[in-house]
């Protein structure tokens, strides 16, 4: 894991389903994905989950600059 990663603090949220909203805003439901443990709130898969076929995007700070379905209290929001 990278020095990038470990600023995941494990709120979860960016592993469950997005939808957009009548306003074009990005919600966050109450659906996980089907890897993630949701007590822990670790993903199962970690180490494939990018070959899982599951959506999986890989956090970048590139990435996170732009990704408005992100809560503001995201470690990596906040690292920018």
């Amino acid at each position: 894991m990278t020095a990038w990663e470990e600023a995941c603090k494990r709120c979860g949220l960016c592993c469950f389903e997005k939808s957009v909203d009548l306003k074009g805003q990005p919600v966050t439901t109450r659906i996980p994905c089907r890897h993630l443990d949701i007590i822990s709130r670790e993903c199962r898969v970690y180490h494939k989950r990018l070959d899982v076929g599951e959506g999986c995007i890989k956090l970048t700070p590139e990435i996170v600059a732009k990704a408005d379905w992100l809560p503001d209290g995201c470690a990596y929001k906040k690292r920018l």
